[in-house]
């Protein structure tokens, strides 16, 4: 009865021990692409970062995997999803700005800053800091469209 219990402790302690926080699965940013163009893209980078002076300061980048040709108009390529998110270190930023920006760069190209799509002169940023200090635990999903002449996207907090 002794080793029964044992054994039945140890698989509970095991099983207990692999769940993961719900809460992890937020934690980070997942990456939405949306390719409304006819061109496949590589080697692209997405580079999180913060404003000085009007300037962008990138502390972080994330290497996006090939970006394929949308077959319809609902169709988005995910990226850095559930556990794997990207999880750029925000203390970093955080010594810049207290929003986070983001820059995408094609390959052989200059990066250039993400707009919004919906709004075209406003930036796309993420707060967070709240009272200055860094948000425990934070999350989003960022949104890219390549579109034909531009690269815009959305950026959508997590609670």
């Amino acid at each position: 009865m002794k080793n029964i219990i044992i054994i039945l402790s140890a698989s509970l302690f095991i099983f207990t021990s692999c769940l993961r926080d719900e809460g992890e699965l937020r934690i980070g940013f997942m990456l939405e692409i949306r390719n409304t163009t006819d061109l496949e893209y590589e080697n692209i980078r997405i580079t999180i970062g913060g404003m000085l002076n009007g300037d962008f300061v990138g502390t972080e980048s994330y290497k996006l995997p090939t970006i394929g040709i949308r077959n319809n108009n609902s169709e988005a390529q995910y990226v850095a999803v559930d556990y794997n998110r990207w999880r750029p270190n925000l203390n970093l930023v955080k010594e810049i700005s207290d929003e986070a920006y983001f820059t995408v760069q094609l390959e052989g190209e200059n990066a250039i800053l993400l707009y919004n799509e919906l709004e075209n002169d406003i930036l796309v940023s993420a707060k967070i800091t709240e009272n200055g200090i860094l948000k425990n635990r934070y999350g989003g999903n960022l949104s890219i469209a390549f579109l034909e002449n531009s690269i815009k996207g959305l950026f959508f907090e997590q609670e």
